[in-house]
């Protein structure tokens, strides 16, 4: 079988065929923007995880025939992509909480919903409202892991490289006061970078008829929402691509996961 992992980051499988802008011993570099490198009909799955927004209305729906035309009838694409309508239930919920409170962690989570609702979209500067929030340490800690996941744990980590698991915002907030060569060419680098040349910015936000309309207007149906730990691909949870390195839940809890066939 032919699997294909598109946008992969550092989350692949050997079995499959991984793609990003980079390169490495099990990763190929690939422009999402180019042609899919693959003959028509010759696919058996395709899987892209929190891609699909980071492209323009017109750029997703020649991405989302790409992926239609390469794959063999029968096939499976399994989409996931940041849920647009769970973000906006969760900021009415705590904006109505909010509103009735002086409790700041409450507020705290309002704050950090609408960074999740509008930054990436907005942002001017690499890292936007979320990295002037890590910056100010103004943030719920416990709420932010339980919206974003590991992903965001792991990448606050990394900025110093510890072991231990001191509390998140103490270790970003000793990054950013370091006065050290690393950080501040990182700081420097953030300041001069153009989010919306990078790839990191959000191009459109998807919610489930969104997505079901950009999928079945180019040919695909059987349209699902899954969980994360469910799929018709085989052998799933051997590839574990959606599940967390550190137990039985999802990497990416914000998300919405789909799956359509050809």
């Amino acid at each position: 079988m032919k699997l294909v992992n598109i946008g992969c980051g550092h989350n692949y499988h050997t079995d499959w065929v991984n793609l990003d802008l980079y390169k490495s011993e099990f990763v190929k570099y690939y422009n999402i923007k180019n042609k899919l490198p693959f003959l028509d009909n010759s696919v058996d799955v395709i899987y892209h995880s929190h891609v699909l927004e980071h492209l323009n209305k017109l750029e997703a729906a020649k991405f989302i025939k790409d992926c239609y035309k390469v794959l063999k009838p029968g096939g499976v694409m399994r989409v996931v992509i940041p849920d647009l309508e769970q973000i906006c239930i969760e900021y009415l919920s705590n904006l109505e909480k909010g509103f009735s409170t002086n409790d700041q962690k409450v507020i705290l989570n309002y704050k950090w919903n609408k960074i999740e609702l509008l930054d990436q979209v907005v942002r001017q500067k690499i890292g936007g409202e979320m990295l002037d929030t890590i910056k100010s340490g103004e943030f719920n800690e416990d709420y932010v892991l339980y919206r974003n996941g590991e992903e965001f744990e792991n990448m606050l980590a990394s900025i110093k490289n510890k072991t231990v698991n001191p509390g998140i915002k103490d270790r970003v907030i000793d990054f950013i006061k370091a006065d050290n060569f690393f950080s501040k060419f990182i700081i420097k680098f953030i300041k001069k970078a153009n989010p919306q040349k990078s790839g990191e910015a959000h191009k459109w936000m998807y919610d489930r008829l969104d997505l079901k309309l950009l999928l079945q207007g180019v040919g695909f149906k059987d349209f699902k929402i899954v969980k994360y730990n469910e799929s018709k691909i085989l052998n799933w949870d051997l590839y574990a691509l959606d599940k967390s390195h550190k137990g039985e839940y999802s990497r990416k809890p914000d998300s919405l996961f789909v799956e359509v066939t050809k």
